[in-house]
């Protein structure tokens, strides 16, 4: 995302925000309220606090609160989240609706930089998925559900590389999903991740 298109959204969420009844938005979100005016969300491995009236997050790592991805979703993600639970049911972009014309071209699933990373390091993928709070699950050769927000779980499956075929990443989400974030967003949500994955 670009300054660009951040200056286009930006103001607009954050005035909703702060607009928004802090007693409700932590119920629909499962997150925290600071008397002292910031919500506290557990978010890949961080504690992040989301300061409406300096328009800023905090994070304990520093990089995911500066992404712009993150902010926008974030932030969305605190207006639009409702309260309801999993459907245990994991999709990909393409099966949710208007996914498979939406996540094409410039809004294609981030997978090459993962590929080209962690497409023959199945324990480094691991580790650093560990390092958001990730846990394995039992696609691919190896997969990671990572905790997004707490109501977005987002699963990266990796098949690695051998001498027939190249390595290969795809992108799984519940089907809840839809109920908590546009598709834009959703694409926000997979560049954060893939960004953090591949920080040195």
């Amino acid at each position: 995302m670009d300054e660009q298109q951040e200056a286009c959204w930006g103001p607009k969420l954050w005035e909703e925000l702060r607009s928004s009844e802090p007693d409700k938005v932590c119920e629909r979100c499962k997150v925290e309220y600071d008397p002292a005016g910031f919500y506290v969300v557990n978010s890949l491995g961080s504690t992040v606090r989301v300061y409406p009236q300096e328009e800023r997050l905090q994070a304990d790592d520093e990089s995911l609160a500066a992404s712009a991805d993150y902010q926008l979703l974030l932030v969305s993600y605190l207006l639009y989240a409702q309260n309801i639970d999993s459907a245990g049911n994991w999709v990909s972009e393409k099966d949710l609706k208007d996914g498979s014309t939406f996540f094409r071209g410039p809004h294609a699933m981030p997978s090459a930089p993962l590929e080209g990373r962690f497409g023959d390091d199945l324990d480094g993928f691991r580790e650093k998925a560990q390092s958001l709070g990730a846990v394995v699950s039992e696609f691919g050769d190896i997969s990671m559900v990572f905790p997004v927000l707490p109501r977005i779980s987002f699963v990266i499956v990796l098949w690695l590389k051998d001498d027939e075929f190249p390595a290969r990443v795809t992108f799984m989400m519940d089907s809840s999903i839809e109920a908590h974030l546009p598709l834009d967003v959703i694409s926000a949500m997979a560049v954060s991740v893939t960004q953090q994955l591949t920080n040195n």
